[in-house]
Parts: structure tokens; C-alpha cells; sequence
């Protein structure tokens, strides 16, 4: 069995939240394009999404998963500041969804010394992970999507060590795909140290080490990635640049199991 994995940074900016922007339908010519059989985004917001959602419900091939990270509620909805940011980690798949759910990751800072931090670099926002439970040919896969603090290295732990705690559970039904916007390279020790223990979990990284956001930002390698159960194997993979749509490259692989 073959799947096409990938996961794409939306940008949450003025442009893709217009109602007037194309890209949406730019966005949804991609995922079609490349015939992808599941893809993490991030920063999706609900404008963003609803268009998304009509462009790509003209093939009838896509279902659309997870929750905003303020929800559908009084919060998410009613306050038009909150409303216009308000953003989700969607999953889109080709097959059904067994089980959803958007978890909060730990966001806000343990100390004051952070949270001054914090407001200084607009980095406190709640942060969330989407997951949903998919059964292919009699196999269990569970999907985790996630887009983790970009700045304050006590919370992206705190968030590290959750999105652990969560693959253990899942991990006893299914095997692991795993995606997202890590704000980490794999030379920076905190994210060494995840990968070594999804590693010992037996759950391997995808090896794309293309930068894959903007040429503006300090990191030379990529902060977006895949990790896999051991049992996939990873036929090929790579990056497409979608400039028009975003500030960061698409992450793909190619993957299969017996």
C-alpha cells in the first residue's frame, strides 16, 4: 500500500484571509495536483478554510479535519479581532475519519521572565494538535498535525514532551504519521532530543533538511517534518516551493507498507 504525505504552512496573513484572494483555489489546484492521500496544514484560518474546503469539494475526493484553536464558540466566532486570526491545524485526507480531536499544547509561559519575552515578540498564542484515527486495508494509522512557539524554548519542551505523551498513547491502536510546523532544526539540542526518543519509540524522520521557510528568518535547514512509524517505508520525498501562497515550502513523502 502507497501514500502521498505532505504538510504546508498556509500563512496566516491579510492576503490569504481576503475573501477577494485566489489562493485558495491556488492551494487546492496543488493538493490536487499532486495527488496527495493526506496533508497536515497550519495557519488555516476559517475564511481560508471555507474557501479551501468549496474548491476542493468540486472533485469530491477530500474530507477536511480538526478544530481552530480559540473553537467554533463565542470566543472563536463572536469577537471579529479573534475571529479573523482564528487559526487550525487542518487535515486533509481522502479517507474517513475514525476519530477526531484538536488538543491544546502547553502554550503559556511557566515565568514571568517569559511571558515579558513573550509579549515582546508576539508569541503567546494558544497552540494546538490535530489528530485523527484513519484505517487503511485493516491498519490503524494515526495522523498528528501540530505547529509548535517559535520563540520561547521552555514552552516548545513543554510541547515537545506532550505531542510525546500523545504518540504513546495512540501508538498501542496504530502506527504514526506525525507532521507540522516545528519551529526547530535538527541541530538545535531540544529537537535532537525528540527525535532521538520518537527514535527509541521506533518512529524515524522523514530526511528532508531543505530550509523550508523564508529566506528572512535565522534558520539555515528545515523547521517543518514528517516522522513515520518504522514499518512505512519512505520511497521518496522533497519539498515544492508554492510562493504564491505561502512563505514556506511543502514537505512531502512518498511512503508504503506490506
Amino acid at each position: 500500500m502507497k501514500l502521498k504525505i505532505g504538510t504546508i504552512n498556509c500563512q496566516n496573513n491579510e492576503e490569504n484571509r481576503s475573501f477577494k484572494s485566489n489562493n485558495s483555489s491556488l492551494l487546492a489546484q496543488h493538493i490536487i495536483d499532486n495527488n496527495y492521500d493526506i496533508v497536515g496544514t497550519q495557519e488555516l484560518t476559517m475564511n481560508f478554510t471555507n474557501r479551501l474546503f468549496r474548491n476542493l469539494k468540486t472533485i469530491d475526493k477530500y474530507n477536511i479535519y480538526g478544530g481552530y484553536q480559540y473553537g467554533r464558540g463565542i470566543l472563536g466566532t463572536r469577537f471579529p479581532i479573534i475571529r479573523t486570526f482564528n487559526q487550525a491545524n487542518k487535515i486533509l485526507t481522502k479517507y474517513p475519519s475514525i476519530k477526531t480531536s484538536t488538543k491544546s499544547l502547553p502554550w503559556i509561559p511557566s515565568k514571568w521572565v517569559d511571558f515579558k519575552k513573550g509579549f515582546k515578540k508576539k508569541c503567546i498564542t494558544r497552540r494546538i494538535l490535530t489528530s485523527i484515527k484513519i484505517n487503511i486495508e485493516d491498519e490503524n494509522i494515526y495522523v498528528i498535525n501540530t505547529h509548535l512557539d517559535y520563540y520561547l524554548y521552555d514552552v516548545q519542551k513543554r510541547q515537545l514532551e506532550y505531542l510525546i505523551d500523545r504518540i504513546k498513547l495512540y501508538q498501542h491502536d496504530g502506527k504514526i504519521i506525525l507532521m507540522g510546523d516545528f519551529n526547530l532544526t535538527t541541530d538545535e539540542e531540544l529537537f535532537i532530543d525528540f527525535i532521538k526518543k520518537l527514535e527509541s519509540m521506533g518512529i524515524k524522520r522523514v530526511p528532508v533538511n531543505d530550509k523550508t521557510n523564508a529566506s528572512k528568518y535565522r534558520q539555515t535547514s528545515a523547521i517543518d517534518h514528517i516522522f513515520i512509524s518504522n514499518e512505512f517505508n519512505i520511497i521518496d520525498y522533497g519539498v515544492y516551493n508554492i510562493d504564491n501562497i505561502t512563505d514556506h515550502k511543502a514537505v512531502y513523502a512518498n511512503i508504503e507498507w506490506n
